[in-house]
């Protein structure tokens, strides 16, 4: 089925409001799953259910909608949840596979009344997984049946699976696109530190300890060379550009 762009529309609705109304317009959409959708009667048991997070949090982020049945056609019924899962005893276990920097939440849904009939007494839970590329890849952090440490999982089209070539690629270059390095960043003191040192060593800097300097120093010959003046110039000039972005300025 071809996934219209009001029915993207409809999703990204839920997905950045997840109310009660967005979902119900969701579910009588009923759009089927897609690589940012998917779809359970039931909660899955907890190592494939991390494969899933995984993959969506790999794939730009989605959502894991429990309480719908898909019909040997491939249709899909909002069956409903017989009873709502405690929050208190899946999310310890789960996120005992999933890396930190990997945000997502469980929302839960009851509906005792609503303009679509076929949602009137019944529950639902929804998993959101945030896209974050600026810490992708994510990895499992152990190991069960199906899932490996060492794989990365995304969506491909209505599956969880091990990214091939073409998506690994994908992956990657969703991380560079977002200007994130794992290195971390000297603090703010530091880089302070760095560029007072560098201009101690500037011919323009005007303090009168480095004028004594100069003066001193013009006794004997000059042992610095144009190149080295020059690249001590354009390392001050980098640096305070530096100290101005982490100033925000």
């Amino acid at each position: 089925m071809a996934i219209l762009k009001e029915q993207h529309e409809t999703f990204a609705r839920f997905f950045t409001e997840p109310t009660r109304d967005a979902l119900r317009e969701l579910l009588r959409r009923n759009i089927g799953e897609t690589d940012y959708l998917d779809f359970k009667a039931d909660w899955p048991v907890l190592q494939k259910l991390a494969r899933h997070v995984l993959a969506l949090a790999n794939s730009g982020g989605g959502a894991l909608v429990v309480g719908v049945t898909q019909q040997a056609d491939g249709s899909l019924i909002a069956s409903g949840m017989s009873v709502i899962k405690d929050k208190a005893q899946l999310i310890p276990p789960l996120s005992a596979y999933l890396p930190k920097t990997l945000e997502y939440e469980i929302l839960d849904f009851t509906f005792t009344a609503s303009e679509y009939e076929a949602l009137v007494g019944k529950s639902f839970q929804v998993l959101l997984v945030e896209d974050n590329p600026k810490q992708l890849p994510f990895l499992a952090l152990k190991k069960a049946e199906d899932l490996r440490t060492g794989a990365i999982y995304v969506r491909v089209g209505t599956t969880s699976t091990e990214a091939g070539h073409v998506e690994l690629q994908e992956v990657i270059n969703r991380r560079i696109e977002s200007g994130y390095s794992s290195q971390p960043e000297l603090e703010l003191d530091k880089h302070l530190a760095q560029l007072r040192a560098l201009d101690e060593q500037r011919s323009g800097n005007d303090s009168w300890i480095s004028g004594l300097l100069r003066e001193q120093e013009s006794r004997f010959e000059d042992r610095e060379s144009t190149d080295h003046k020059y690249f001590i110039e354009q390392a001050y000039g980098l640096k305070k550009q530096l100290v101005l972005r982490l100033l925000g300025l």
